[in-house]
């Protein structure tokens, strides 16, 4: 495996596929995309098909982190336009498709290398790193890309002042919903954070008695994630409150606004396809399952709901009704 320290142009169309760290040392594994997009609902579905490439297998190339330091002077790929952020379960990645739809943007849908690197110590150049590695993953896919959006894993609102520190006035969003909801979604269907202890690297330490109650250390999870957002909306400015509710209409209505989308010379045709596609089953239309989830909820759902999500829930919705 080759060394990839020559000279900055010969990673054009190379991505990292992912980090590393052992014994002290931290590694970038890339690999080569070429103007393939990132279009699949996730990144790690990207990356992972660019890794297994026979290409990629026999060429990968590995650096330390300074080459993305020092490419990042280079090529800097392009500018951040929004974050979304999100409480999981909640429309995101629909937000995420329907930002991919626009035919000037590159969306990263919650690449792994930057989980990665949240996970790690904060540095003296921690503002540096993730512009570095922001711009490694968001350079041009297109001849007329312009912008950039990144669309974090739900328990990165624990990062959000480190994320708008290295990319200050940044326009962010916060998607959430019912609490009940989101439970129910994760008792059918359990995230692997709704592990106890799956975290820990982020910084949640759940209470010792939710050990081996992955739905109750799920509920506390949210309910930290909720409280995260409130700090958040109160802290920095450039933020937007939505609940899965009102989308998909609050894509064009709220959302695009907000990240000062002009949309009236695009094409709607693309647009309205994604947001009317279920957004991590492709051509499957959107289907509402508000009523179905909170039918299903138990009295279990219930307890842990009111316990750990009510509160934070009820202030983000009385905020985001304050709001104009």
């Amino acid at each position: 495996m080759m060394e990839a320290q020559t000279a900055t142009d010969e990673l054009a169309g190379w991505v990292p596929l992912f980090l590393t760290a052992s014994s002290g040392q931290t590694r970038v594994e890339w690999g080569y995309m070429g103007a393939k997009r990132f279009t699949e609902p996730f990144c790690f579905d990207t990356l992972q098909m660019l890794a297994r490439r026979p290409f990629n297998q026999l060429f990968r190339r590995q650096s330390g982190l300074e080459l993305l330091l020092e490419r990042v002077q280079r090529q800097p790929g392009l500018p951040l336009k929004g974050l979304v952020f999100h409480m999981s379960r909640c429309g995101s990645t629909l937000a995420a498709q329907w930002l991919a739809a626009l035919p000037d943007s590159v969306v990263l849908s919650e690449p792994e290398p930057v989980d990665t690197l949240l996970q790690w110590p904060v540095t003296e150049d921690d503002v540096a790193r993730i512009q570095a590695l922001l711009a490694a993953l968001g350079q041009p896919r297109r001849a007329g890309d312009r912008h950039l959006f990144l669309k974090t894993d739900c328990w990165h609102m624990a990062h959000i002042d480190r994320l708008l520190a290295a990319f200050p006035g940044t326009p962010w969003v916060f998607l959430y919903r019912d609490p009940v909801e989101v439970l129910v979604s994760h008792r059918w269907q359990p995230g692997w954070q709704m592990v106890p202890g799956a975290l820990t690297a982020h910084g949640f330490h759940p209470p010792a008695d939710l050990q081996n109650k992955p739905l109750a250390n799920g509920a506390w999870l949210l309910g930290r994630i909720l409280e995260q957002a409130r700090h958040a909306i109160q802290r920095h400015g450039n933020g937007l409150l939505v609940n899965y509710a009102a989308l998909p209409g609050a894509l064009e209505d709220k959302i695009a606004g907000h990240f000062g989308l002009e949309l009236d010379e695009l094409d709607p045709a693309p647009l309205r396809a994604a947001s009317q596609s279920d957004a991590k089953r492709g051509q499957a239309p959107f289907r509402a399952d508000a009523s179905e989830k909170r039918a299903a909820a138990d009295e279990e759902v219930l307890e842990l709901a009111a316990r750990w999500l009510d509160a934070p829930y009820q202030w983000l919705e009385q905020h985001a009704a304050s709001l104009p």
